[in-house]
């Protein structure tokens, strides 16, 4: 009901608004469906999350599944990614299984985003790639800016290719 408003509200500005899928409630795809179809305006999307529906327990073939569910929605994203151990990647793990010990950058966690990147030029997307990096904290002060600058190069690599 309140997004409702927020819409009705907003109508004129043309302004978009994007839930991100974070946390138990918006990484369940059933809620997200019910949530746009409810409030059932083109102006309310997603903010994607790549490391979040993977977080959530979602084995890795499902994620890249609702990355395409979700792609015609994405207004926003946060890339970040996960390396989980081979025989954990593509099985459903519980919500937040060990996220802090194998949180890692983009280029070298499990989500391809060179796929990633296909599946949102595909449904139109031409925004922004926005690193959210949340295994920085791992590393010494000193190679921070160095992970994020190779990060950046392979986000790159990832859109030439797309």
């Amino acid at each position: 009901k309140t997004l409702k408003k927020v819409m009705a509200a907003t109508e004129s500005t043309g302004i978009v608004f994007g839930v991100e899928n974070h946390g138990k409630t918006t990484n369940d795809p059933e809620f997200l469906d019910a949530l746009f179809a409810g409030v059932g305006s083109p102006r309310l999307g997603l903010t994607l999350d790549t490391g979040n529906f993977y977080w959530f327990g979602h084995p890795l073939s499902k994620v890249y599944g609702l990355f395409e569910k979700f792609a015609p929605r994405v207004f926003h994203t946060h890339c970040k990614s996960i390396k989980y151990p081979a025989d954990q990647r593509d099985v459903q793990r519980p919500m937040g299984w060990k996220y802090g010990e194998f949180s890692c950058p983009i280029d070298q966690g499990d989500i391809d985003f060179h796929r990633v990147v296909k599946i949102l030029r595909g449904a139109g997307y031409k925004n922004d790639l926005n690193i959210e990096d949340e295994s920085l904290g791992k590393l010494a002060e000193s190679e921070r800016t160095a992970a994020l600058a190779r990060e950046i190069q392979y986000l790159k690599r990832c859109l030439a290719s797309a």
